[in-house]
């Protein structure tokens, strides 16, 4: 419902751990007063004696502590009380410290416990609520972001921010002209579940927000994880792989229903699952069958995902409303393809007025630093290579980051032996880690795309492709800024035995800060990130989402340069390149749009409030529906590029099949309309898509799986740029050189 203002909450805190909880494989884990206390008081030590400030976990950083676990209890203050938070705080404020040294975890349960019964209040108050006669013409407001607001003070205020809230979710389905009816059934389940899945978690997860909490008061990015959170990190961050039937569940009041399949996967290969669908009952081979109606999504997963080869047998209750099935289905080893490297190769035809030859140019994206990223980007370029790419743009806009060394072996693909970016540990010991192969793999011009989202392992590849002089750095003001390291131990580890001479089993995970790291040129990242060569106007720069507006984030600082050869392959060119590009974004329509929203984000965010009034709302809807349309419209309007497009997975490169051809430069073959999918269908890597024969009703089929990205074409702009002023750099000297050489015969004869 709150839509701009929920992206912008989501993206302050993306970089902070995510859970994702479809992904799980472990169960949450029943743990004793004693066991969370001991696991308490490792996680303390630890940090208080290994992590990179140094600090011992005193007095202040016990109020920090306390205040990182009410917030991410309560982040926009409307369920606690003052008089909640100031209990705590009278108790605890200056004792979680000791406490915590102590192997005393009980805090994190009261406090639950106090959340929980003021969430169940306001839930209990939701149905009257609905039942209220609410006035839609008077102007008010509910205040979108009460992140630093206070707490209220009494029930009264309470209630009259509950008040605006449901008021908000009502009135969203009046504008929505949802019936009152379905309204209050929406509603009503909503909050229902949501009491009901907080009430749910195990005392491990919630161990988990608190020990976080404890984590964060050092810097954003030492994490406590339980059990299902390390099976998750490692899925989605290392591995990129789980075992199951290949299909994304999300639960919806009470019910889990399918969200999306995996191509390829068991439930996809069925043919008898479809997104939308609902699960109702899960059996295990000729096990009985347990109804999974009003289950936690977690306690879901863990019952039908298992071990490879094994049978899961799922009752489905049919989105299109026919009889209730069951289907059996035998468990696999599913590769989140998604999140793998992949890329396109854009053919672009000869431009007879700008003299332009024909160009092919290639886009890698790479969404993180996973545990083969550099393994098979090197296979893609490769493969690059044999389809005669004149350049490449790297893509790492979002890619939070990932493994150290592998951004270390994928930055070295690109140029032969040296520092790749320096690390410095609590003891001030420099150590460069270097890219030791003396193969370039890929030795053309290079242009790397990245924008505030590109975090860590992202932003040491672009700084030292920077730094080297080897690649353009293009996107947004900065790079997110996180300059810092990460170590992950497990605290299963015989080491941490209790005082007993026990060891707890599912302790979990400790993810902690050892190490900043830095240019090769000396210069740090932290906070500042990277400055591209060539930046393009973006509505992150103007959002609150870079590390240095992360609390306890790292200080900066500046150590020596290692000794790097400088390749300086982009001075010479860089400035003749930048003016061509401002031109071109002076008069591109898709960033004159860009400009637009610039200027609309500034004025949400100076009032950050959603109006109650209806009138007021219908008018900002159709003023947001008229700009959306008008939008389409011209770019509906607008010819079709002449170029073809071919998608590369990475599936593609290690079969060595052919090309797929593309519609459209950002548009996937899952985009598009199923029934339209074939007729791009086609080994020919020359056929492309002709705009000047299509019909209305091609185009608005094609324009549904098509997304716009003017920072992507661009910045392939400037690639055709760079590899033009390259290959006349190239001519004058292959010139010069020849007329050396004649001038040295003339003399000589």
């Amino acid at each position: 419902m709150l839509g701009q203002a929920e992206m912008i909450m989501k993206l302050r805190h993306l970089f902070l751990p995510l859970s994702l909880l479809l992904l799980s494989q472990a169960k949450g884990v029943q743990l004793s007063e004693g066991q969370s206390g001991h696991i308490a008081r490792i996680v303390g030590r630890i940090l208080s004696q290994d992590h990179l400030r140094q600090e011992k976990f005193d007095d202040e950083l016990s109020k920090v502590s306390l205040q990182n676990y009410l917030d991410a209890l309560d982040p926009r203050r409307r369920i606690f009380l003052n008089i909640d938070v100031e209990e705590f705080r009278g108790k605890y404020a200056t004792l979680l410290d000791d406490l915590t040294k102590q192997g005393d975890a009980r805090p994190a349960f009261e406090i639950f416990e106090r959340y929980l019964s003021r969430l169940e209040e306001r839930v209990n108050k939701v149905a009257p609520l609905l039942e209220v006669d609410h006035d839609f013409e008077t102007d008010e407001a509910l205040d979108l972001d009460r992140s630093e607001k206070p707490w209220p003070a009494t029930e009264e205020e309470a209630d009259e921010l509950w008040r605006k809230h449901i008021k908000a979710e009502i009135l969203q389905g009046r504008l929505d002209e949802e019936p009152p009816e379905d309204v209050k059934e929406r509603l009503t389940k909503r909050y229902t579940w949501a009491l009901k899945d907080w009430k749910s978690l195990e005392p491990d997860e919630i161990l988990q927000r608190y020990l976080t909490a404890i984590g964060h008061a050092y810097d954003p990015h030492s994490d406590y994880m339980c059990p299902s959170e390390v099976e998750d990190f490692e899925i989605n961050h290392v591995k990129l792989q789980l075992t199951g039937i290949g299909a994304l569940l999300r639960s919806e009041n009470g019910y889990c229903k399918i969200e999306e399949l995996v191509p390829g996967g068991p439930a996809a290969q069925s043919k008898k699952i479809k997104p939308k669908d609902v699960i109702i009952k899960v059996a295990q081979a000729d096990g009985e069958p347990e109804d999974v109606v009003g289950m936690r999504l977690r306690k879901v997963v863990d019952k039908i995902r298992g071990t490879k080869d094994t049978e899961v047998r799922l009752t489905i209750k049919p989105a299109d409303g026919s009889k209730t099935k069951v289907v059996s289905l035998i468990r696999d080893v599913i590769k989140l393809e998604d999140r793998q490297a992949s890329a396109k190769i854009i053919d672009i035809p000869r431009n007879i007025r700008m003299r332009r030859p024909p160009r092919t140019l290639a886009v890698i994206q790479l969404p993180q630093y996973y545990q083969d990223s550099a393994r098979d980007v090197r296979k893609i370029l490769q493969r690059l290579q044999r389809e005669k790419v004149n350049g490449i743009v790297l893509d790492l806009r979002n890619n939070g980051g990932g493994i150290l060394e592998k951004a270390v072996e994928l930055t070295g693909l690109f140029f032969s032996r040296g520092p790749v970016v320096q690390v410095r540990n609590s003891r001030n010991f420099i150590k460069p880690h270097y890219d030791r192969d003396p193969q370039t793999i890929y030795d053309g011009p290079l242009v790397v795309l990245v924008n505030r989202l590109s975090a860590s392992a992202s932003e040491i590849t672009a700084a030292a492709l920077q730094d080297y002089g080897r690649a353009i750095i293009v996107g947004d003001q900065a790079t997110h800024g996180k300059g810092t390291v990460q170590m992950m131990i497990s605290l299963n580890h015989p080491a941490f035995r209790n005082r007993s001479g026990a060891q707890t089993q599912n302790s979990g995970n400790l993810k902690f800060t050892t190490q900043n790291f830095y240019r090769v040129n000396g210069a740090p990242t932290q906070r500042l990130g990277v400055h591209p060569d060539i930046v393009l106007p973006s509505v992150f720069d103007y959002m609150e989402i870079g590390e240095e507006h992360l609390p306890n984030s790292m200080e900066i600082d500046e150590i020596q340069p290692a000794k790097y050869p400088r390749l300086n392959r982009v001075d010479p060119y860089l400035e003749n390149l930048k003016k061509l590009s401002d031109a071109r974004v002076r008069q591109d329509q898709d960033f004159a749009y860009v400009r637009e929203d610039i200027d609309r984000f500034h004025k949400f965010q100076k009032s950050q409030l959603l109006s109650l009034n209806e009138n007021a709302r219908i008018a900002e809807t159709q003023q947001e529906e008229a700009r959306i349309k008008t939008r389409e419209q011209e770019r509906q309007n607008r010819p079709m590029p002449k170029e073809s497009v071919f998608l590369l997975p990475l599936a593609a490169v290690n079969e060595d099949d052919p090309l797929t051809p593309l519609p459209y430069l950002t548009a996937l073959p899952a985009e598009m309309p199923e029934e339209n999918a074939e007729k791009y269908k086609n080994d020919d890597k020359n056929a492309g898509t002709d705009s000047n024969n299509q019909t209305n009703e091609e185009k608005d089929e094609e324009e549904e799986g098509r997304k716009h990205d003017p920072h992507l074409r661009e910045a392939l702009n400037i690639l055709s740029d760079y590899v033009e002023a390259l290959e006349k750099a190239a001519l004058f000297q292959k010139n010069s050189n020849l007329s050396q050489t004649f001038l040295r015969k003339e003399s000589e004869l």
